[in-house]
């Protein structure tokens, strides 16, 4: 079974910065409307670069995994040849 691209702790980890923004931010957003500007563009600059990195990461995970099938399947093509090659000439 393959490993999940994205773990469980990982979501978590991403839910609790999520909440804690947007509590940082209902709080600012009370105390002065200079900061509501401040941290709405900053939240929507993290929430881009939470889907970048979350997609760079799967990529990440998806070559390395076709990485490795390649090259088992290679191995198993070689021992094959071998192994006919074996065969046929005793």
């Amino acid at each position: 079974m393959t490993k999940p691209l994205l773990t469980d702790e990982i979501i978590k980890v991403a839910k609790q910065n999520k909440q804690r923004l947007e509590q940082e931010f209902e709080r600012a957003k009370q105390d002065d409307t200079q900061l509501i500007k401040k941290f709405s563009s900053e939240k929507t600059k993290l929430a881009k670069n939470q889907v970048y990195k979350s997609r760079r990461i799967e990529t990440q995970k998806r070559e390395e995994r076709g990485k490795k099938i390649t090259r088992s399947i290679v191995i198993l093509g070689i021992l094959l040849i071998i192994v006919i090659i074996i065969v046929f000439k005793f």
